[in-house]
């Protein structure tokens, strides 16, 4: 049996399968609790209207929501739309130590589906985590060997159309025959690029890996087939993305003997971010946060500051110097230079007008960078911070982890935290917190429908 044929019996069988396992269940819903936090807090942005103003005028209408712009859509455009949202402020889940951002693949396919059709909590919740799996563990597979960071630009883009194809063949409950289809029609489509970092265009990839699913899922159901084995084939998706002949390897046996076994969400784990910036930074922001704390460091007691990452680190923050808010996302020295002055990064503190200020640009010329640590599977984005101080002191801290990643995960309270503060501005408060409680006991919502409404701001 080929390789699509195995996945799409996978998917086909999933939902009538065992219950999701408690732990992945509430690992899931948590993961969509944040994902829809970071989509509210990116419908303020310029580039999210400028794609809801795109599907008013492709006469998107319908009845699938738009995350914070209070209009519907078409499942279609509502997808491209929410996924594009969900990733671009660099706020959104990541499968640890692998750069995968599943979230934005799969959140917007199900959502969609399921208010347009009405469906079960319990069938949206089934084909999310479906839906994560298989992405995770399509880029995962070769975690040991061919997967590098140099993958991860590729990730969320080339396996989240498979993986949002997956979740719509579920939530529409396709047979295995459309399902097969379906995953042959997206992989035409789940090309990913790795010339988009870190840009709103990089977003875009997440939303046009949804708006693919949810069209190959829909086209499947209408008849549209695909050609037998499309992952399978000749120059098809396998063949590009794991390598010629990959697909009736051992990597092929390692993919579905290792789905579910354990879940992607549970192993490696999930990053909830902390910060919205990328995630190799993150353990350089914890570092200097610590010695700042401990120390009541203020930014004017500060002569230099010196950080050690691994070279990996380096190769996905690739710029010494941002010229606008994109940028800064992956800059370490401006990263290093806002927590100085600021604290806490936030989202205002990765604004184009932010990048500028001559304060932050002064504290930059005091931030050193250099690639001396050692990456490793199980501590990926290693730091060392060393802080001189005016009077002469050298303080300094290593952090291996930082909030949010799965060995520091983030409490409960930290979540509706962040999800307050990304919604604050776009949802009344009385919609937050139903926003939150319905996704927590999505298993018993019997028509996700109004749910799906409530995000509309």
């Amino acid at each position: 049996m080929g390789f699509t044929r195995r996945l799409a019996e996978y998917v086909h069988g999933f939902s009538s399968g065992p219950p999701l396992p408690p732990d992945v269940a509430e690992r899931a819903k948590e993961m969509m609790v944040n994902a829809a936090a970071v989509a509210l807090a990116a419908a303020a942005q310029p580039e999210s209207r400028t794609i809801t103003r795109f599907a008013q005028d492709m006469q998107g209408n319908g009845k699938c929501t738009i995350i914070g712009m209070g209009l519907r859509s078409s499942p279609v455009y509502a997808a491209l739309a929410n996924g594009t949202m969900v990733h671009l402020l660099d706020f959104d889940d990541e499968v640890a130590g692998r750069g995968i951002h599943p979230s934005g693949a799969v959140l917007p396919v199900v959502m969609a589906l399921g208010e347009m059709n009405g469906s079960p909590g319990a069938d949206v919740l089934a084909a999310y985590v479906l839906g994560c799996e298989v992405i995770a563990k399509l880029e995962g597979v070769g975690a040991a060997g061919w997967w590098s960071v140099q993958s991860k630009s590729l990730s969320s883009g080339a396996a989240g159309a498979i993986g949002a194809a997956s979740a719509a063949s579920a939530v529409l409950g396709l047979d295995v025959q459309q399902t097969e289809n379906a995953l042959g029609l997206a992989c035409g489509a789940a090309g990913g690029g790795a010339g988009v970092l870190p840009t709103g265009a990089r977003a875009l990839q997440r939303g046009q890996a949804a708006m693919t699913g949810v069209l190959s899922g829909m086209l499947a159901q209408q008849g549209i087939a695909a050609p037998p084995g499309a992952m399978e084939a000749a120059g098809g998706w396998l063949d590009t993305h794991w390598g010629a002949g990959q697909a009736e390897s051992e990597w092929a046996d390692r993919f579905f003997s290792g789905l579910g076994n354990p879940y992607g969400v549970m192993d490696p784990g999930v990053t909830m971010k902390f910060y919205p910036c990328a995630t190799a930074s993150h353990t350089t922001v914890e570092a200097l946060l610590q010695l700042m704390q401990q120390y009541q460091i203020q930014a004017s007691d500060v002569a230099s500051v010196h950080v050690s990452v691994a070279q990996e680190a380096l190769n996905v923050l690739p710029y010494p110097t941002p010229a606008n808010g994109a940028e800064a996302k992956a800059c370490l020295s401006y990263i290093a230079a806002a927590t100085l002055l600021h604290g806490h990064p936030l989202i205002d503190h990765f604004s184009d007008l932010a990048v500028q200020d001559s304060d932050v640009r002064q504290a930059m010329d005091r931030v050193t960078v250099e690639a001396s640590e050692t990456a490793t599977l199980l501590i990926p984005n290693p730091s060392t911070v060393a802080v001189e101080l005016t009077d002469g002191r050298i303080l300094r801290h290593r952090a291996e982890y930082a909030r949010g990643y799965p060995q520091l995960p983030l409490d409960r309270e930290e979540m509706d935290a962040k999800f307050l503060y990304c919604s604050r501005y776009i949802l009344p408060a009385d919609h937050i917190e139903e926003a939150i409680d319905s996704f927590r006991g999505l298993e018993d919502i019997v028509n996700v429908t109004g749910m799906a409404s409530v995000l509309g701001g």
